[in-house]
């Protein structure tokens, strides 16, 4: 019996090893636009939505899309008809 526990315990920890990550994320990226607010006005290029990319640390941007699903690491942007950045916020 004590050998048919030992076995069982055995498998299950080396099963409970194959399915948990290698490494687990301590501190997950979640975007915050109180870094990138600054950039509101300016004219939109790959270089300034780059810049608040990461200044707003999110992991993708969308520009003028609406979108009814939250996503808390990314970035959307807004512009104006003059293509000035007009409104962003995280979600």
């Amino acid at each position: 019996m004590n050998t048919f526990l030992t076995s069982g315990l055995l498998a299950g920890l080396s099963f409970a090893t194959l399915v948990m990550p290698a490494h687990a994320d301590v501190t997950p990226r979640q975007c915050d636009i109180r870094y990138a607010k600054h950039l509101i006005g300016q004219p939109l290029s790959l270089a300034v939505k780059e810049q608040a990319r990461t200044e707003a640390n999110a992991a993708r941007v969308v520009v003028n899309r609406h979108t009814p699903e939250f996503e808390p690491n990314r970035l959307r942007i807004f512009t104006d008809w003059d293509n000035a950045i007009s409104n962003m916020y995280c979600g």
